[in-house]
């Protein structure tokens, strides 16, 4: 398997896959914040991504195997929410879209070829926020050696009830030499 984070140009096919991805009720509930009780769960549209995608402060990969996108990663700088912001911090953005590849073990290299990128670009730490109910993913950011920062209380409305948008770190080494 050739797992790649890729720059792949653009075009009407990725974006409708964005948005099959970001409106699937099976992950939608933990990467989309829900702020209103009363509304259905918030459908991304193509207006939405296609702004997502050009926001100039955000680099976005699709996450390939053997180049086919299976989903997005994304590098923010001076994210508005940051709860450390010192200039060297990217805020980290991930899921994995495609159904066939969730839950296969994948997300820790995923994670290290982030933190490579991250690098490459000059960050010191990254900084993300988790929603409490997404076990998988707190289990992933801590075993690649994320730590809490913080915690935003009833961040999002999911499942029938308010959850919290845990904020976590990982101060990134640089290679001497």
């Amino acid at each position: 398997m050739n797992l790649q984070l890729k720059n792949l140009p653009l075009n009407e096919k990725l974006i409708q896959k964005i948005l099959s991805w970001e409106n699937d009720p099976v992950i939608a509930p933990f990467i989309t914040p829900h702020y209103d009780e009363a509304a259905e769960l918030p459908l991304v549209t193509e207006s939405d991504v296609c702004e997502s995608l050009s926001n100039p402060n955000k680099r976005n990969y699709f996450i390939c195997v053997d180049d086919k996108p299976i989903g997005m990663a994304s590098i923010i700088r001076d994210f508005p929410a940051l709860l450390k912001n010192d200039g060297n911090t990217a805020w980290l953005g991930i899921y994995i879209g495609a159904p066939d590849w969730r839950n296969k073990g994948i997300g820790k290299m995923v994670m290290a070829l982030y933190e490579e990128e991250c690098r490459k670009l000059g960050y010191q730490r990254i900084e993300l926020g988790v929603f409490s109910h997404n076990a998988g993913a707190i289990r992933l950011y801590e075993r690649s050696g994320f730590t809490q920062i913080g915690v935003i209380p009833h961040f999002t409305y999911s499942q029938g009830q308010w959850r919290d948008d845990i904020r976590m770190e990982k101060i990134l080494c640089h290679n001497l030499g």
